[in-house]
């Protein structure tokens, strides 16, 4: 019998290294793969488990979205759905930044919003909880997303992570 519960907890405590270190993973394998081998990519994250923050950039030679299932070309009404998630995005870089201004996440983000125009393509996965509060007004706030802009010209993939 001790020797089933120690192979139970042996098993047990991989079981969640396994999780805990698959948490802060890169973007999801099917977005990503969509898009073609990249040439190079740059990967920095904040915090673990169900509590982090992911900015990484992927460079290409050339990509080919005529048949891309995830990937839209951004119009003028995407933008409020793209500012309204880098806005929280950015949040939490000045969050962290209040909380420690050498953590690598802080040093090395750097998006410069000017680059969006309607050449570009993105894809965005996110997740929003409302809250009602006593005098019964309701706010949402975003609590998961998945941020990936490519922008054409640079041939470069950005993507923006965040889970609370």
């Amino acid at each position: 019998m001790k020797y089933l519960t120690k192979n139970a907890i042996v098993s047990l405590c991989i079981f969640v290294i396994v999780i805990s270190l698959s948490a802060c993973t890169a973007p999801k394998r099917g977005v990503l793969k969509s898009l073609g081998k990249y040439k190079d990519s740059v990967f920095y994250t904040q915090g673990e488990f169900q509590d982090y923050t992911v900015y990484a950039k992927y460079h290409y030679d050339s990509v080919d979205f005529a048949e891309n299932k995830y990937f839209t070309q951004i119009s003028e009404s995407d933008l409020n759905e793209i500012n309204e998630h880098l806005d929280d995005f950015e949040s939490w870089i000045e969050t962290f930044q209040e909380d420690d201004a050498s953590c690598e996440i802080v040093v090395n983000y750097y998006f410069d919003r000017t680059v969006i125009d309607n050449e570009d393509y993105f894809y965005i996965e996110s997740k929003k909880s409302t809250t009602t509060w006593d005098d019964g007004t309701k706010t949402s706030s975003l609590v998961y997303y998945d941020i990936y802009f490519f922008d054409t010209q640079t041939q470069t993939l950005y993507y923006f992570h965040n889970d609370i």
